[in-house]
Parts: structure tokens; sequence; C-alpha cells
């Protein structure tokens, strides 16, 4: 009896985690439905329609693409050993943001669906270039691939402003670009979140596979993981979460390194129950942000990703010191 209860009591702390960050989440999206510089709802129509219209399809989409850009962090990281690897760091946020900058350059009219797909292809040339930069066998193949990530990152956000100064979109997408989530609507959420919905269900459909590749290429290989394959299909999830989340609030960066750790922290090293907490803690991370970027300088906004930024570089930067101090 005893024996049964002490392995019970893991799962029970994980349900009561689950539980609580759901709760948390909720609650959040509650606050910043009705928190807002115009006031908290009532009986008045107009206040109505700015809850509807305007916080809660900005709330909804905080959530999702906190979600989003957590869970392509904790697949980017689990697919390549790589503790440091984060879509906005390997360069994918820049990629897309700069051939989103691109399609509205050349279609000014463009949907939200050819927005996500000029997100997905920018995505995939800059996982392309680092990958193919800073792929690499020996133990320093990590930090090679975050300085090809740092490289190509500078090089696309460089293209993507100059492009947007040439087709004069520099005022328009600065703050996009910057990381915002500002002036986001039902239309634009609608076409996203099938998207970043499918693509969060595959994620946690491959976290088994991905707990069986962090035992080592030679141990998964032999109990029968395609390896190729699988970073193949991961990869392309992540891409689709990277992508669809950029094209909703443009380059937040870091999010995708801190959550993933975190989850960690609170769940262990087993991918099963980091990534549904991932999900759940960088849903709730950025949607408490763009509550804060909405509030801490209204009535004007504060891009998102620069408070999320605040948050992720000296994270960044505590994570890679620990990593020299212990040798790896």
């Amino acid at each position: 009896m005893t024996g049964t209860a002490a392995a019970c009591r893991p799962h029970a702390g994980y349900a009561a985690l689950i539980a609580a960050l759901a709760s948390a989440l909720a609650l959040s999206l509650v606050c910043s439905a009705g928190i807002g510089v115009a006031g908290i709802p009532g009986s008045d129509p107009v206040m109505r329609r700015i809850v509807f219209e305007m916080r809660l399809p900005r709330a909804f989409s905080a959530c999702l693409t906190g979600a989003a850009f957590a869970l392509a962090g904790a697949l980017m990281q689990g697919l390549t050993g790589n503790p440091l690897a984060d879509s906005g760091l390997l360069g994918i946020n820049a990629g897309a943001a700069l051939f989103v900058t691109l399609g509205t350059a050349l279609r000014p009219s463009m949907t939200s669906l050819g927005t996500m797909a000029f997100a997905f292809s920018g995505g995939a040339l800059a996982a392309a270039l680092v990958y193919g930069l800073g792929a690499g066998r020996k133990p320093a193949a990590h930090i090679r691939l975050i300085l090809a990530g740092s490289a190509v990152a500078a090089m696309l956000t460089a293209l993507g402003q100059g492009a947007a100064l040439a087709f004069g979109l520099s005022k328009d997408l600065s703050f996009w670009n910057s990381g915002s989530l500002s002036g986001i609507s039902w239309a634009r959420l609608g076409a996203a979140s099938p998207w970043i919905i499918a693509a969060l269900g595959a994620a946690i459909l491959l976290s088994g596979r991905l707990s069986v590749l962090a035992l080592g290429e030679e141990n998964a290989a032999g109990l029968g993981l395609n390896i190729r394959a699988f970073r193949l299909t991961g990869l392309a999830v992540a891409l689709v979460l990277a992508g669809a989340g950029v094209s909703l609030a443009g380059g937040v960066s870091f999010l995708g390194l801190i959550v993933p750790h975190t989850a960690r922290a609170f769940a262990g090293p087993d991918y099963r129950r980091i990534m549904p907490v991932a999900a759940l803690l960088g849903g709730l991370v950025l949607v408490l942000s763009d509550l804060a970027a909405r509030m801490i300088n209204a009535p004007f906004d504060t891009p998102v990703g620069a408070l999320v930024s605040l948050i992720g570089v000296p994270v960044f930067f505590a994570m890679t010191c620990r990593g020299k101090g212990s040798g790896s």
C-alpha cells in the first residue's frame, strides 16, 4: 500500500501543477479582457464592444502565441540536444519577419493565410542557413549553432529593416517587428489558430520520442527511432509553431528559451511532462506580459517582445555562465 501511494505521488503532483497552471492561465485571460485604459467591462455597449472586438482576440492570441513559441523552443532544444536553442536565437523569427515584410510590400492586401505562408517560408530559409553553417558532431557544435543563429538573425533582421525602408513600411512594421499583439482581430486569430492548435497537438504527440532521443542517438536508434525522419518532422512542427507565432505577434525572442527550462525545473526531464507544462506556462507568460505592455505606458502600447527580452536576456547569460562553470 505504501509503495502504491509513493508511486502515485509524482502523478498527483504533476496533475496539481497542470491544474494550477490552467487556473492561472484562465485567470490571466479574464484579467486581460477586464483590464484596460478604457476601464472595466460593464453595461455600456461601447465597453462591451471594446472587450469583444479588441481585448478578447488579443488575449487569446497572446495565449496561443506564447504556447507556440514555448513548444517551438522545447522541440528545438530536444531535437538538437542544445539547451540554448530557441526560434529567436536561431534566426527563425527573423527569417519569418523578413518574408512577411517582403510579402506586405509586394502584396499590400495580403490575407492572413498569405502572411503565414510567407512567415513559414522565411523561417524555413533561416533554419536551413543556420543548420548549414552551424551543424556539427563535436561538443563545440552547440556554440557553433548559436553563433550561426546570431549571425543569420542579424543578417535577416538587417535585410528586413532595409526592405521596410525601401518600400516605405518601416513605420508600419517597426512596432510589429519588436513584438506586438496590437490590433489583433478575430479574423487574424481565426486564420492562425487552427495551424497553431494542430502544431501544438503534434508537438505533444512527439514528446515521447523526444524523451527517447534524449537518451542519446545510439540508444534511440537501438530502440527503433528513425532519427533523421523524426528530426525532420519535429523541425517542420517547430517551423509551423514559430511561423504562425511570428505572423500574429512579430518578433518575440527568448520566450522559447526560458519557458522550456522553467517547465523542466517543475516537471522533470521527461518531455511527455515538459510539453504540456511549457504550453500552459508560455501562454501565461505572454498573456501577462501583453497586459503589462498595454498598461505600463498607457494609453500607449509597449512592444511585448521588449518586456519578454528583459526577462530572457539575463536568463540567457545566467545559463551560459552556468554552462561554462560546469565545464559543458
